[in-house]
């Protein structure tokens, strides 16, 4: 039952980091079990889960409820990232293996794909290829310490789901922006890392904020 629950688990977050679920929605087991054909007791579980990680909480006479984002709660993540994620790329200069940063490279190709791509989920797939991309700069880091630090800031549903808000343009500048720090991965140039990635994380935070003022 354990495997069961842990891929309803992982649908559930997928879906969250999504934006699939708004804010104050209510999780209804029945509803999961059988959109997904399992039994009502591994989605219970999975939802434990959510609400062990944050993402969803218990309100008496409502039950399971996808959590909201505060304005602070987005500033101290991108605070956290502008903070760790830069370090974490220099030190990946230093430490990714060439096959490393040819995975970087090859999801960054598949995000560019998608951009131009008409299909039309693109931009659930380009969110969760971007969410690849920068978890991958993470693990190329070969730090365990920066991983566990950065990775829940990096799963945050209400900054993932901002590719919703993206022009075509504003997502080719991303892909760009990736395209410079793999470079500075290949030079194995650590400034150069942490210049390209906090500059791309500074972009992205600036765009998340204008469009939360309308």
């Amino acid at each position: 039952m354990a495997n069961v629950r842990d891929v309803v688990y992982a649908e559930l977050r997928r879906k969250l980091m999504s934006g699939a679920f708004l804010p104050g929605e209510r999780l209804r087991e029945e509803h999961i079990a059988s959109d997904l054909s399992v039994s009502r007791t591994p989605v219970r579980g999975a939802i434990q889960k959510l609400v062990a990680d944050g993402l969803v909480r218990f309100e008496e006479h409502r039950g399971a409820v996808v959590v909201g984002w505060t304005d602070r709660d987005i500033e101290e993540a991108f605070d956290v990232r502008l903070l760790l994620e830069p370090h974490a790329a220099g030190v990946a200069a230093v430490h990714a293996t060439a096959a490393e940063v040819d995975a970087l490279e090859a999801l960054n190709q598949q995000m560019l794909d998608a951009v131009q791509s008409d299909d039309p989920d693109r931009v659930d797939r380009i969110q969760q290829i971007n969410n690849a991309f920068h978890h991958q700069l993470i693990d190329a880091s070969h730090s365990a310490r920066l991983k566990s630090l950065v990775e829940s800031f990096l799963d945050m549903p209400i900054i993932i789901g901002s590719f919703y808000f993206y022009t075509t343009q504003d997502m080719l500048t991303s892909v760009e922006h990736h395209r410079q720090i793999i470079a500075a991965l290949r030079a194995r140039d650590r400034a150069f890392a942490e210049v390209a990635t906090r500059y791309h994380l500074a972009a992205t935070r600036m765009l998340f904020q204008n469009q939360r003022k309308h």
